[in-house]
């Protein structure tokens, strides 16, 4: 499995940060308050935002492309140090 974090990539479309793992996009935008309020984005091939998505089925992606669990923790802590956006 390979995925990527990208915080940069992430900014240009107002969010927190952009997971590409195997051939999927996902982007994460994380709030200042309260901490566990995330919303998850599916993208197609290109990076295009298609529609919002569940906490339950990006994690569902997430176990289902990694090869093992602690690539999933190592995912999800990356994923929590982007930028944090005001409601």
């Amino acid at each position: 499995m390979s995925y990527k974090v990208d915080y940069a990539e992430a900014e240009k479309k107002g969010c927190s940060s952009r997971l590409t793992i195997e051939n999927r996009i996902f982007y994460v935008k994380m709030f200042e308050s309260p901490k566990d309020n995330l919303r998850y984005f599916a993208c197609d091939q290109k990076g295009f935002i298609f529609k919002e998505i569940s906490e339950s089925e990006f994690l569902f992606w997430l176990v289902t492309l990694a090869d093992k669990k602690a690539d999933v923790a190592a995912i999800q802590e990356m994923l929590s140090t982007g930028k944090k956006y005001p409601h």
